[in-house]
């Protein structure tokens, strides 16, 4: 047993901060949650003392590619106090991964598996080297046979993409609801957004194509992203010039009514909105990437390499000063939107797209709370979509998310408060997973034998 004694407890339910309070763990599991002169520490209980810090609920990375060394990414997330992840495109190397972080055996996070991505045909990715080729479907029984691969390899969920056609969409959300697998990922060019949201897609990534259901025009715009045709050389380079056309004009014709009905419905369904703004940032904004950036010291050489080159062949590829100006203006009307998704009732979750150019995995989730108060949301409303809301997303809300008697042992313990200045959530001084504390000195000491097995990795 541990007794953290003295800390302020920001539990993440949405209550004041509760001070000078003590937090008991056993096996894993917060047992009690009180005032510290009305807690005593158990006989025989390691006592520690977190007088002047902040102890919060582990944080939720909700979208994450952890293709990678084992010994480097599954750490990673830890040390930076994420001690769940939702995988977006699941494959063998990663739930090898999971297992042996499952069985103890490595250091991780808990982790929320996808089947493999499923696209339309031609997929985004055909043309381009992939170490996990996608699902790719063309009519509605191969979207049906798809969902049954995805249960069957132990998917959590099923991931679909952005080009999967009409016909093997509806075909594919009908049998996932038929044996009760969710269904999350990209919305697809080809059906409108509106009525994804109503045939029960659990989630959508990213700010891409959310604009043209919101548009006065939204007709015309969702008839515009159903005109995409890929073109060679590459097909995602092709399609993600085309997207950032069809989004500029829609979202400048933005409509606050069509906005507001579309808002509501999300609501309704309970569909959950994973922007990724820190996503975003790096292809909207790339001059503010360092490609030096002194965190990279963590992952192989080969990652700042992979990053250029991804950059110029998929994202600036044709990109001349008219686009630029643009996706400025594009990034400050994706953090708009976010805030008025969060004011609507959406559920937002915190989500990174780890390992596109410039996002690490575990240091960019910090980043990407720090995009959400940026946009117009609170601290506190940060904060909880990376603990709060996602826990209930995944119907985990009994056992997980916020830091109350019952509630599993995994916790960030900070240096300074992150109600004040989101920003402290990068301040650790140290996590515990899965009821295993990781003190200062043992974080430093394990950061330092991923920086390591990075060399290794040259």
């Amino acid at each position: 047993m541990r007794a953290y004694t003295h800390a302020t407890v920001i539990d993440a339910t949405g209550a004041a901060p509760l001070r000078d309070h003590t937090v008991l763990v056993e096996n894993g599991t917060v047992s009690a949650v009180g005032p510290s002169a009305s807690i005593p520490v158990p006989e025989g209980a390691e006592a520690v003392d977190l007088t002047g810090r902040y102890l919060v609920p582990g944080l939720t990375d909700s979208h994450t590619h952890s293709s990678g060394t084992e010994r480097i990414i599954p750490a990673l997330y830890v040390l930076n106090g994420v001690t769940s992840v939702r995988e977006m495109w699941g494959h063998d190397e990663v739930r090898g991964i999971r297992d042996r972080v499952e069985a103890g055996d490595l250091l991780g996070p808990r982790w929320t598996m996808a089947g493999n991505l499923v696209d339309g045909a031609p997929s985004l990715w055909d043309d381009t080297i992939t170490p996990n080729p996608p699902t790719v479907v063309a009519d509605a029984k191969e979207a049906r046979r798809a969902v049954h691969e995805s249960k069957d390899a132990g998917a959590d969920f099923v991931k679909v993409y952005s080009r999967i056609g009409a016909e093997s969409y509806r075909a594919l959300l009908d049998e996932a609801r038929r044996i009760d697998i969710p269904v999350a990922g990209h919305r697809s060019d080809h059906v409108p957004f509106v009525e994804q949201v109503e045939s029960g897609q659990r989630s959508f990534e990213h700010v891409h194509g959310l604009w043209p259901a919101l548009s006065r025009d939204s007709e015309a715009m969702e008839a515009a992203m159903d005109r995409i045709r890929l073109e060679p050389d590459t097909h995602y380079a092709s399609w993600f010039r085309q997207v950032t056309e069809v989004e500029w004009e829609a979202a400048n014709t933005y409509g606050p009514v069509e906005s507001a009905s579309v808002f509501d419905r999300m609501a309704a369904n309970e569909t959950a909105y994973c922007p990724t703004l820190v996503m975003h940032q790096n292809l909207d904004l790339p001059e503010r990437m360092r490609m030096s950036d002194p965190r990279l010291r963590y992952m192989p050489s080969y990652v700042g390499q992979m990053w250029a080159h991804i950059l110029d062949n998929l994202y600036l590829r044709g990109r001349g000063t008219d686009e630029a100006a643009r996706r400025r203006v594009l990034f400050e009307m994706r953090r708009a939107v976010v805030c008025a998704m969060d004011d609507a009732g959406v559920r937002l979750l915190a989500g990174t797209d780890a390992q596109t150019p410039g996002v690490l995995p575990g240091f960019s989730l910090h980043e990407e709370l720090e995009l959400m108060v940026g946009a117009g949301l609170s601290p506190l409303r940060a904060l909880q979509t990376a603990t709060l809301e996602p826990a209930r997303f995944l119907g985990r809300e009994s056992w997980s998310g916020t830091v109350e008697p019952g509630k599993v042992a995994d916790l960030l313990i900070l240096d300074a408060d992150p109600l004040e200045d989101i920003r402290n959530t990068a301040r650790i001084h140290s996590v515990v997973t899965r009821g295993r504390h990781i003190g200062p000195k043992e974080r430093a000491d394990l950061l330092a034998e991923v920086e390591r097995a990075a060399a290794k990795e040259g």
